[in-house]
């Protein structure tokens, strides 16, 4: 079976990417790729935003990038971008739930529902419900 991927992003606390190398070390024979995928299976598979109470949806900030002229204000030094490249398939699913989700909760949203705010969010239930991290940093954003 041929599987086709294309690249999705995001962006995380450095904290939070450090952690997520961590468990791909210890859980995914260091792949965070299959890390990545099993995670984006689970949270379409479990829907967590359906739940009660719902696990809300987190808004990543914008992440720096290196050698640009002019660094946009609206940027934060301390998050990072946090690349993925995922079966087709998946990210097809994603974007049916995002549509899904947007046309039936529109009202309960600040904002449209984002692939990138999707991805953020399944990291964030990931890293507290799956594989609950017990450091010093927090998910709150």
């Amino acid at each position: 079976m041929n599987t086709e991927f294309v690249p999705a992003q995001t962006s995380v606390p450095n904290w939070l990417m450090t952690y997520c190398r961590q468990l791909a070390d210890v859980h995914y024979q260091r792949k965070l790729n299959r890390m990545y995928v099993h995670m984006l299976e689970s949270f379409l598979a479990y829907e967590p935003w359906k739940a009660s109470p719902p696990f809300e949806w987190r808004i990543a900030k914008i992440h720096r990038t290196t050698g640009a002229i002019a660094i946009r204000r609206d940027t934060d030094a301390g998050w990072v971008p946090m690349n993925m490249v995922l079966p087709t398939s998946i990210v097809d699913r994603m974007k049916h739930a995002i549509d899904l989700i947007n046309a039936t909760h529109a009202a309960s949203l600040p904002r449209a529902l984002s692939l990138r705010t999707f991805l953020y969010t399944a990291i964030c239930w990931w890293c507290t419900a799956v594989y609950p991290y017990r450091g010093p940093g927090l998910i709150n954003s």
